[in-house]
């Protein structure tokens, strides 16, 4: 309970959240990326996913940064779309995930 306190207030203070991590897709190596940051209001989430065997063409089978008004809506998203628990979103440290200007 008290890391998803620190989780929600390291993200409700605008810092970003994620996670790289790598799962096994018609047996191939799938690398992806999921990212969540509160910016100008707004709950940012983004996620990306990637054949390993494609990285070197960067042909994503998924790119997309979705908005939501509530922190509970974002959640959710990550939770029906992607592999990621949400208690295993960390502060991101040096380079971000994504960049939440963009859309």
């Amino acid at each position: 309970m008290n890391s998803n306190i620190n989780l929600f207030n390291t993200i409700n203070n605008g810092k970003q959240v994620g996670i790289r991590y790598s799962f096994l897709a018609e047996n191939e190596v799938c690398w992806s990326s999921v990212g969540l940051q509160k910016w100008e209001g707004k709950y940012k989430v983004y996620i990306d996913e990637i054949l390993e065997s494609k990285m070197s063409s960067e042909e994503y089978l998924r790119e997309e940064i979705v908005s939501f008004d509530s922190i509970e809506s974002a959640f959710e998203f990550i939770k029906s779309n992607t592999k990621v628990e949400i208690s295993d979103l960390a502060p991101c440290k040096g380079q971000r995930i994504f960049n939440p200007k963009f859309n």
